[in-house]
């Protein structure tokens, strides 16, 4: 059982990131247990999600204490995410390749195009492909 954490920023796009990671986690078999928490403010307000993620069945969808932590508000975190994209909109993308890079998860073009935004498909897969490769 792995338990993450990514904190964000409203914007940032912690919610799509999060919802696309646990799609493609659940095409692979795995059980998934995903919650955000975001504030009422549609600027500068935060927004974090809290994803679970095993090959055993969940009992408690709870994330009290992560085995990872993601924190896009970190400025070093944000300025290596963005020397890999050519779109600073894109940036979250990036980092949804880099995550399934370090989580190990194999992943082809064909099976993540189905989950993302049908707006920019091309687009969000490059830079999904530039933070797996980096």
């Amino acid at each position: 059982m792995t338990k993450i954490i990514i904190y964000g920023n409203a914007g940032q796009g912690v919610k799509l990131v999060s919802i696309i990671l646990a799609n493609i986690l659940q095409g692979q078999g795995y059980q998934i247990a995903l919650t955000h928490r975001y504030s009422p403010l549609v600027r500068s307000g935060e927004s974090n999600a809290y994803l679970i993620f095993s090959k055993d069945k969940i009992e408690n969808p709870l994330v009290e204490d992560a085995d990872i932590e993601y924190d896009l508000n970190k400025t070093d975190y944000q300025s290596n995410l963005l020397k890999k994209c050519e779109n600073p909109r894109m940036m979250n993308m990036v980092f949804l390749g880099v995550v399934l890079k370090e989580l190990k998860i194999k992943i082809k073009p064909e099976d993540i195009k189905k989950f993302l935004p049908k707006k920019f498909v091309e687009e969000n897969l490059s830079a999904i492909m530039k933070g797996y490769k980096s």
